[in-house]
């Protein structure tokens, strides 16, 4: 069964959608819709990711919707009550925006109050990603980031949030 992941309001370089493609391409494949472009990274995806600067309407129920930043073009009053919604809890437009739809929230930054977060970080390039609340079938605890940047880490997390929602970590 294909799980499908909106990643709505990152315009500009496309560094989240760049992350959570790369991240689903290494866990199973991924069809992309991205603006212009329709691609997929193996013969049998099993994500559709849709990367959207604007959207004005939304029904496609059990979907992942993963907030950037650029959400000005995003329709506010959306129903998205059937969804699961992953913020960068350090931006205070994505938690309200999220605050407003009525679904599941999935909270990730750096700080230590959201639900998934970074405990650490190796020598070998991996950082060790704390889950402080229970993602589907998996239980609080720790799992290995296999690449980071820690000048902006939230495009990691909501990756691994995507594959923990999906089951697939």
């Amino acid at each position: 069964m294909v799980k499908t992941v909106i990643i709505c309001g990152d315009c500009g370089d496309k560094t989240l959608t760049r992350e959570i493609v790369r991240i689903c391409s290494n866990n199973g494949g991924a069809l992309v819709c991205d603006g212009d472009r329709i691609y997929q990274t193996t013969d049998d995806p099993f994500f559709l990711i849709f990367s959207m600067c604007t959207l004005s309407d939304l029904f496609l129920p059990g979907s992942i919707v993963v907030l950037g930043k650029a959400l000005i073009q995003i329709r506010q009053d959306m129903d998205l009550s059937d969804c699961v919604c992953i913020i960068d809890g350090e931006n205070r437009d994505s938690a309200v925006f999220a605050a407003s739809f009525g679904g599941d929230t999935v909270g990730c930054s750096m700080s230590g109050h959201d639900t998934l977060t970074i405990s650490g970080f190796n020598e070998d390039g991996t950082a060790v990603a704390a889950l402080r609340r229970r993602i589907g079938e998996y239980e609080p605890g720790e799992y290995i980031v296999d690449r980071y940047d820690r000048d902006n880490m939230y495009p990691v997390l909501a990756g691994t949030a995507v594959l923990l929602l999906s089951g697939k970590l």
